[in-house]
Parts: C-alpha cells; sequence; structure tokens
C-alpha cells in the first residue's frame, strides 16, 4: 500500500497517510513529469507569505519550468489555476452560477466525504492535522436530508415490539384529553412546564393574572 508522507506543518507534527490508486498514479505522473531525463526532482525556493520569508531549496511538487529555471507556484497562480479550470469546464452550482474554489474547499469536501462515508470524526482529525476535533467537525456541515433520515435511526423503537402497538391510532377520549391539556396549559400562561394530564399545582391560581386587566374608568360599566 503506497503510503503518503506529510511534513511538519503549522501544528509541528508529522503525518503519514494511506494514498489511494488514483493519488499514487497522479504523484507519480507529476513526479516522472519533473524529474525528465534526471534520477531526481529539481529543488526549488518557494516564499511563505505568513512568515515572509525565503524557504530553503526543496523538492516541491507544483513547480514550473520559466526559461532555464525551476520556479515554484505561487498562491495567487495555483488560485488562478483552481478558479479557471471550473470556468473552462462549464462546472456551476445549484443556482446556475459558476463554481468558484479555493484550496481550503477541498478539505471541506474531503471531510464531509469521509465522515458520511463512514469514517470516525476522530480518525479524520488525525488526517487532517487538526488539534481539536470542534475544528473537523466545523468542517462538516450537516445537511437537512442527514438529519431527517438520522433521526428515526435515533428514534427507532425495539424492534420486538409489533407495529400495531407503535402505531395505534388514539381513541376519540384520548384525543380529546390531550388536546384539553394544551387547552389549560394556555389558560395557566403555560408556564408551569407540568407534565401530561397531571394537576395544576397552582390551582389555575395564576389565571387572574394572565386575564388582560379592565381599565379601571371602564368598570363602572
Amino acid at each position: 500500500m503506497p503510503l503518503l508522507q506529510v511534513a511538519p506543518s503549522k501544528t509541528d507534527s508529522e503525518r503519514l497517510l494511506l494514498a489511494r490508486p488514483k493519488l499514487a498514479d497522479i504523484l507519480s505522473a507529476i513526479t516522472r513529469r519533473l524529474r525528465g531525463s534526471s534520477h531526481s526532482i529539481p529543488l526549488v525556493t518557494s516564499y511563505e507569505v505568513h512568515e515572509r520569508i525565503w524557504n530553503p531549496p526543496m523538492p516541491l511538487l507544483f513547480q514550473r519550468d520559466l526559461g532555464i529555471e525551476h520556479r515554484a507556484f505561487p498562491r495567487t497562480a495555483l488560485r488562478k489555476l483552481l478558479i479557471n479550470t471550473p470556468a473552462t469546464t462549464g462546472l456551476t452550482d445549484a443556482c446556475g452560477e459558476p463554481l468558484v474554489f479555493s484550496p481550503r474547499d477541498f478539505r471541506r469536501i474531503f471531510v464531509n466525504e469521509v465522515i458520511m462515508n463512514g469514517l470516525p470524526p476522530h480518525i479524520a482529525r488525525v488526517l487532517c492535522g487538526h488539534r481539536s476535533l470542534d475544528t473537523t467537525t466545523g468542517y462538516k456541515a450537516i445537511y437537512p436530508a442527514e438529519t431527517i433520515e438520522g433521526s428515526p435511526r435515533l428514534l427507532r423503537p425495539s424492534q420486538g415490539c409489533p407495529a400495531q402497538r407503535r402505531y395505534r391510532t388514539p381513541a376519540e377520549e384520548e384525543r380529546d384529553a390531550f388536546l384539553a391539556h394544551f387547552e389549560k396549559r394556555v389558560v395557566s400562561t403555560g408556564t408551569c412546564g407540568r407534565a401530561f394530564s397531571s394537576p395544576c399545582v397552582h390551582e389555575h391560581a395564576c389565571v387572574h393574572y394572565s386575564l388582560p386587566r379592565p381599565d379601571p374608568a371602564l368598570r363602572g360599566r
């Protein structure tokens, strides 16, 4: 199994990832193109925007030939390539607008895909190099369809209970008692929080305060 080793990044931790066959094939094609007739990838320098320093020469995969020189792709060039690629393919979103990607969007897409396909979030955290699980779960979008589909699985009763008992039609007396309970809750301002069919501990004394008080000038009427 091909493994991809990620050098320490902003978290100062090294990662070892399993490379799928498609990813291994892409990395192999990039490596062959960069090597050319030589046996090694050319060493190029790159500028670190946040640290504002030039990194030492490294065998970067994102590099190109400019004349007789090998130069690393700057971040602006990579972002421009990501913007131009969907535009040339005509890909659009659900509203018909052209798709616009940023490099970080692919991290969000990756986290969504792996978690939705059953990967535990704490394993996705290690793959992404996050220190906190909250960061990983923040990348994961929760769609309404997931909520609708996941709720029945959580609320599904035991299989031993017959379906006739789980979904029986309530009797008229039960329905009237249920509706009458909520009518009483409204009368007693609805703040008691008492359980269904239980009596009001206030003996409905709060009804006096919940009703609109008449104007003293109109009491004679």
